[in-house]
Order: C-alpha cells, then structure tokens, then sequence
C-alpha cells in the first residue's frame, strides 16, 4: 500500500522545513501523496507543486484554517483547493492582517516580560514575509533566549503561555462555504486534541454537517487506535468521509513523524481516495444550477 501524509506544514505557516524541503523529505521517506496544509496562507502550494513533479510526489493544495463556532474553536482543513481563488485569497489576506496584529501583541509581551525581541528581527525569520508564533520562537532561539523553538513555546508561546495572544478566526460555517468555493472538500482537524470538550463537540457533527462539513482527520497521528476507530464509525454514520494525517512540522513538534498516522501506524491510503471522491461530490454540486 502505498503511504501518504494528508497534514503536513511548511515554514510559510509554522513549520521549518520549506515547501521543497518538505516535499523532498516526503520523497526521501517512501510518501507517495502529500498534502500541504499551512495556516491560514497558500503561499507555499506552488512551490510545493513544483517540487511533487521534481520528486514524483503527489502534492494535494490544501490549508489549515483556524474557525469559531457555537463552543470555541477548531481547525479545519480544506483539501484540493483552488489556491488561486480570488475570494478565497481575499479572505486569507484579512486573516493575515488579524494574525500580524496578533503578532505584534505577543512582540509587545514578550518585551514587557524582558525579552528583547523586535518585529523585524521576526519578519526575517520568515521566507515570504508570513509569519507567526514558529517565527516568533526562532527570533528567541537566534537572539539565545532558548536552544530550540519546543522550548521558546513551552516557556512562553503555547495557548497557557505568558506571551500567549488569542485572534480573530473565521466562523466555521463561512470557512466551509470558502473552501466550498474554491472547489475543496473541509475536514475537522485533529478531533482528539480537544481533551475533555471532544464528547460536547462530537454531539455537533450533525449540526457541522448542515454547514457542508464533509469528513473528519480520524487517522491523526496523536490518536489513539480506539479513537481513530471511533471516529470513522462516527463519520459513517454521519455520511462524513475520514482522513489522516501526522501534522508533521519538523523538530519543533518532533513526535509527529512525517507519514505516520495513530500509534505510529500508516495512513490508509482509502483517505486519499475517498478524499478525492469527496472533492468531486462538491465540485458537481457547486457546477449544478
């Protein structure tokens, strides 16, 4: 069977590797589809393809969008999107301005707690001029605050952390209909990263699927084997498809190994195809009339 990784991250968003380097590194370990899935930007997909042609890697364009809804937050994921979609960059282009005034707050904590951080020596950790908290923490670690970025975040940048800044996300039911519109199928990510609020959203799926959601990252790195089957059972009985992936970023999340899914087994490559399937679906309701 062949492997894939359906959620990966390059340095566009948070991730350290680029787009190439991810691909290659995607190459380099047997991975036949990759998706890469950065936050809130599509800045990377292109390169991302070009290198999926130059390694023989399938490169699925997708994002990884940050969402309200009726109790908090979650992450959704948007699967071969158009990535040139004018609404969709328009979009992305007000998140980026929320997320660089968030930026700019955590910045001003970081210095009120003593650390000597400035907004350009960030902005040069960043290869296109996105940025976020994995920038933040590598200015620590260059200005020797910290020996690594899992250490900047653990002291300081994680959601308890002192220099922690909430931002605007999207409502759920509007990044649906973006993603919708640029002819991608939206996946609830990592479900199992909730903790004790998993149960309360579990009971929402059927409200989620009136919103369009179209499946859920069931075969999550992190997950347990139960869960993950829970999970699939769950997106079955909703009409939802599952998917999977390791929500690799490189060492600043170095449990998450690139192509592995729950337990550190392999991702089912049926993912991949009932993904695709999906994809279709959407794309022929949006063309019908």
């Amino acid at each position: 069977m062949k492997r894939i990784d359906l959620h990966t991250h390059s340095n566009v968003s948070d991730g350290l590797l680029s787009p190439r380097d991810l691909v290659r590194l995607a190459a380099d370990e047997g991975i036949s589809a990759i998706a890469v899935a950065d936050h809130d930007t599509v800045d990377g997909i292109d390169e991302a393809l070009e290198a999926g042609g130059e390694f023989g890697v399938k490169v699925v364009p997708a994002i990884e969008i940050s969402v309200d809804h009726e109790d908090g937050s979650l992450h959704l994921l948007g699967y071969f999107i158009d990535h040139h979609n004018p609404d969709l960059l328009e979009t992305l282009q007000n998140l980026k301005r929320a997320r660089e005034e968030r930026n700019i707050l955590i910045i001003s904590r970081l210095n009120e707690l003593g650390y000597a951080v400035k907004l350009e020596d960030v902005r040069g950790m960043s290869p296109n001029g996105t940025y976020g908290r994995a920038h933040i923490a590598e200015a620590l670690v260059a200005s020797g605050y910290f020996s690594d970025v899992g250490s900047a975040f653990d002291a300081l940048l994680n959601r308890d952390g002192p220099a922690y800044v909430d931002r605007y996300r999207l409502p759920l039911k509007d990044a649906v209909h973006h993603i919708h519109n640029a002819g991608g199928a939206a996946v609830w990510a990592h479900p199992g990263t909730h903790g004790d609020r998993l149960e309360r959203l579990l009971d929402r799926l059927e409200r989620w699927k009136g919103y369009g959601l179209d499946g859920i990252e069931s075969d999550y790195c992190n997950h347990t084997m139960q869960l993950r089957d829970r999970l699939r059972s769950l997106a079955h009985q909703h009409g939802l498809i599952y998917t999977g992936g390791s929500d690799f970023h490189g060492s600043i999340k170095p449990e998450n190994t690139i192509g592995s899914g729950p337990e550190g087994e392999e991702i089912d490559y049926k993912c991949l195809i009932r993904l695709t399937e999906r994809v279709e679906r959407v794309r022929s309701a949006k063309s019908t009339p």
